[in-house]
């Protein structure tokens, strides 16, 4: 069951990158990010209600499926569409694979995990690793300083998702099925998506076309019900630490479609920098089993 749950968060959200993109020229990033998780959620309560689930919750429920929704369902999400805007949708997904030691750091200051070593090892192999991707770009701050934003965008937007992990931890510690969970946190993040949208005077409206609409229902039904809810059950059965490990292969399959799809091209620094991110990933989250001899 966890391999099944991994490789669906794992393969989805490797494709969402590209598809992102689909969006990002045709409108508003805010409002994409809105009619995404409008959208799902409308078909997660659907389900819900089709089957019976309990949906009526206590305050404190609602007040952390509220703070998930607005970090992980509008926050990241809006950040990372702006992001992506800037740099490539492979780039974007390496950006994405430092939530590994942000997930580390936040199951010690909130469910004390302690960290060993190694997660210190391998985070600082990332950090280098993602140093070489855009070596380039730091080496040329002044050409490529949107670049760089785009760079800065998206590791904000991988906080603001470990956050709402975390949150998304303590409601499963409570008992409340991950189904629940995303429903009420795909609404409030919505929700909250609308208002920003409002208060920066965006339109709403969607574009009619063939490329957005089909996009918009694979994010919304793949990316989003789907994909969450393999990752949330995941992280609930093996904690967010080991299942962030989804994030070693995704990257990988987003560097590839990105290559083949939009003007990214392969360099050295770029080809050791990957390398470095996934040996870091693995080097934070491997953990070999002890083997014991039997006696005699």
């Amino acid at each position: 069951m966890n391999f099944l749950l991994y490789a669906i968060c794992t393969l989805i959200w490797g494709s969402t990158w590209l598809v992102i993109t689909f969006q990002v020229d045709s409108a508003s990033p805010i409002a994409s990010v809105f009619w995404r998780f409008a959208l799902g959620a409308a078909l997660l309560f659907s389900y819900c209600l089709i089957t019976r689930k309990k949906l009526s919750y206590g305050k404190q429920d609602h007040l952390n499926f509220l703070a998930m929704g607005i970090f992980m369902f509008s926050i990241n999400y809006m950040l990372v569409y702006w992001s992506e805007t800037m740099i490539s949708s492979g780039i974007a997904a390496i950006c994405f694979t430092v939530i590994v030691p942000y997930n580390m750091l936040g199951m010690k200051i909130f469910f004390k995990k302690p960290i060993t070593p190694k997660v210190v090892a391998g985070s600082l192999l990332g950090g280098a690793g993602i140093a070489l991707i855009f070596m380039n770009e730091i080496t040329g701050l002044q050409a490529n300083r949107n670049t760089i934003f785009g760079l800065v965008l998206g590791l904000i937007a991988t906080l603001s998702a470990s956050t709402g992990n975390m949150l998304s931890q303590r409601s499963y510690r409570k008992a409340v099925p991950v189904v629940i969970s995303n429903t009420w946190g795909m609404l409030y993040g919505s929700i909250f998506t609308l208002m920003v949208g409002l208060v920066l005077q965006h339109s709403f409206a969607i574009p009619m076309t063939a490329k957005y609409l089909s996009s918009l229902m694979y994010l919304s039904l793949f990316g989003s019900v789907f994909a969450f809810g393999a990752y949330l059950l995941l992280a609930g059965r093996i904690g967010a630490e080991r299942a962030a490990y989804s994030g070693v292969v995704s990257p990988i399959i987003a560097l590839t479609l990105s290559s083949m799809y939009e003007d990214f091209k392969w360099t050295p620094y770029i080809v050791a920098g990957v390398a470095l991110c996934l040996l870091g990933n693995v080097l934070t989250l491997y953990s070999p089993k002890r083997i014991t001899k039997s006696a005699g």
